[in-house]
């Protein structure tokens, strides 16, 4: 689905404002504070139902609003259908429309419009929990990979009922560990298929682009070693999972690293950037393996951080997949890909188009 046409109106500081966009690049220009991150939020919002700043910047609900309201219109790009899209929230309640009849849960936008981003706190990905790299892993393979979101929910019910096992004692058999083993394996396996293709293309773009960062791999780690199976791991930790409490091995501490020049190592608030971006495209060329669906990227004020050479080298792979693409930035569209003269440009100030 492209977006053709966003209406904004009561999120954040935005009172209202319309933007035409694109079929390619949208740059959305603008000083600090004039909006242009709330923008993008909201496309976000159509996408996830929620924002992707968090409690800092206060609530989505602007203060001198009582509403807000950000509808869309999309084209199918197989089908050439528009469908007209509307997320409104109040104090009181959340409402989402398609084409003026109520849909039941904000899960449905994950299905019809998909968005990656890259803002300025992307290199938690890298740098912070597991957890997010988990995340990142599982709803990347939700969309592209069979029965994957109900074996998820069936492990995550398993490991609920071995948990509180264990915290009532673990008596008699070990009766969920056969599942719970079958079941880890299949989320482990899967996760490893996405990171191979993670490694595989990151390691061709970076080879395409002509940049050298040493040697770069992606590897998974399973979360219970890889001397053992799930099922011995279960067997020889079960005493200390009884005094703990939950159980410790399996895929929900599974993780995966990222190494170049060499070895892990940190990496300056640039180069995370550039390497969140490179998961991000390495994935979507994954779900385009598996004829997956298309995704718009948001990108949150790249040159603040990426030199020149970098933000174009990232706009020319994303000009070659055909992707929609709106950028927020200070100045004006300086890192278009040369020969690229067309898009849409959008100067934001105290929430309105100017």
């Amino acid at each position: 689905m492209i977006l053709e046409h966003l209406a904004i109106s009561g999120l954040r500081n935005i009172d209202f404002l319309e933007v035409n966009a694109d079929r390619c690049f949208n740059w959305i220009t603008g000083g600090n504070g004039a909006g242009k991150t709330s923008l993008l939020e909201a496309i976000y919002l159509l996408s996830r139902g929620r924002g992707f700043r968090g409690r800092k910047h206060g609530p989505l609900l602007g203060a001198d609003h009582s509403r807000l309201e950000v509808s869309a219109h999309f084209r199918s790009i197989a089908e050439g259908l528009v469908s007209h899209v509307k997320f409104a929230q109040s104090h009181d309640e959340s409402l989402l429309l398609e084409n003026g009849s109520p849909v039941p849960s904000v899960q449905y936008l994950r299905h019809r419009f998909h968005v990656r981003l890259i803002a300025d706190n992307s290199q938690q990905l890298l740098e912070g929990q597991p957890a997010l790299r988990r995340l990142f892993l599982d709803w990347n393979l939700f969309h592209v990979e069979q029965d994957y979101g109900r074996i998820l929910m069936e492990f995550r019910r398993v490991l609920a009922q071995r948990n509180a096992w264990l915290k009532a004692g673990a008596l008699g058999p070990a009766v969920w560990d056969a599942d719970y083993s079958r079941l880890g394996n299949l989320i482990t396996r899967a996760r490893q298929r996405l990171v191979a293709g993670l490694d595989d293309f990151s390691r061709k773009v970076l080879c395409e682009q002509g940049m050298d960062m040493g040697i770069f791999r992606v590897d998974y780690r399973s979360g219970w070693g890889v001397d053992r199976s799930l099922a011995d791991a279960l067997r020889d930790s079960i005493q200390h999972d009884r005094e703990r409490g939950y159980t410790y091995h399996g895929p929900a501490r599974g993780d995966f690293i990222c190494h170049w020049g060499g070895g892990p190592r940190l990496a300056s608030r640039g180069q995370s950037k550039f390497l969140v971006f490179l998961l991000q495209y390495a994935a979507q060329l994954y779900w385009q393996k598996l004829e997956g669906p298309t995704c718009a990227w948001l990108l949150d004020d790249l040159g603040a951080e990426l030199d020149a050479a970098s933000l174009e080298k990232i706009l020319l792979a994303l000009y070659a997949m055909g992707s929609q693409v709106f950028i927020s930035a200070i100045s004006d569209n300086r890192g278009l890909p040369r020969g690229y003269s067309g898009g849409g440009r959008f100067h934001v100030e105290q929430g309105r188009i100017v």
